[in-house]
């Protein structure tokens, strides 16, 4: 029985893996799995005891021709390195490290390769997966939007425009949580509620706002004209983020796309 191989287990590559299973996407029995921290795998092993565990990552290299990486930035090139000699023909390898390019990977790997972007948000099925290939075929495109689709919406997305797309997806949760959290610790400072409760209230609020937005078809714009009416307190709140925050985010994405060259650099 042909098997699809994992190789790492950290927080993405352990969040994706975890979703696969419950959606059942890929049984366990048809999952080879290798770490170099075998503990963190004792409560997956528990709940999935069909699950293949190997020491080695030569062993899947020689068993599987889909090949997820789930390995840091930095790990990639000596992974590959590692069971090029044992890969066998018409190998598929993914792999999740936002700042090499396919080229770059390309230059240790000269087969079909496919790098997806996923979220933390794909944690609750709600996340935007970014893909790009490179000489795959059919079957690889179908083979990996299946895997994702269950973890949220797959895009598939050309590499030049993927830096941009992995800040407005990827990074984005964690923009999002520092912004609920300014807000919150300004709103506690000039009350008496206290952080948790102010950030209750931001947090519900955003839910909302989302539920809104998706739920009710509402566009950005109608939610803005129905809150900030004319000569209000939220208009004069939304003209002093229509004028800051343009410069704030132009410089966000300068420095965030700029980490991507550095990365790239490094490998």
């Amino acid at each position: 029985m042909e098997k699809t191989g994992f190789i790492g287990y950290g927080s993405m590559g352990s969040m994706i893996i975890k979703g696969l299973l419950s959606s059942n996407v890929l049984r366990p029995e048809k999952i080879m799995l290798a770490t170099r921290t075998e503990s963190k795998l004792a409560a997956l092993r528990r709940d999935y005891p069909e699950l293949e565990v190997v020491h080695e990552n030569s062993e899947i290299a020689q068993k599987c021709k889909k090949i997820f990486l789930f390995v840091g930035t930095g790990d990639l090139k000596g992974v590959i390195e590692e069971i090029n000699e044992y890969l066998m023909e018409d190998v598929h390898i993914i792999y999740i490290s936002a700042g090499l390019t396919l080229d770059d990977v390309g230059t240790v790997f000269k087969g079909k390769l496919t790098k997806v972007i996923p979220t933390v948000t794909s944690k609750i099925g709600e996340g935007v997966s970014l893909v790009c290939h490179k000489d795959v075929d059919k079957e690889d495109v179908e083979f990996v939007e299946n895997i994702f689709s269950p973890l949220g919406y797959v895009k598939v997305v050309d590499e030049s425009d993927l830096e941009v797309a992995t800040v407005l997806t990827s990074c984005v949760p964690a923009f999002i949580a520092v912004i609920i959290r300014k807000l919150a610790e300004a709103g506690s400072r000039r009350s008496s509620f206290s952080y948790e409760e102010a950030e209750e209230m931001v947090l519900k609020t955003f839910y909302g706002t989302s539920k809104l937005l998706y739920n009710e078809k509402m566009a950005l714009e109608e939610v803005v004209s129905q809150v900030a009416t004319p000569g209000g307190v939220t208009e004069e709140g939304v003209n002093l983020l229509e004028g800051d925050l343009p410069h704030l985010f132009d410089k966000l994405f300068r420095i965030s796309l700029g980490k991507h060259e550095v990365l790239k650099g490094e490998f």
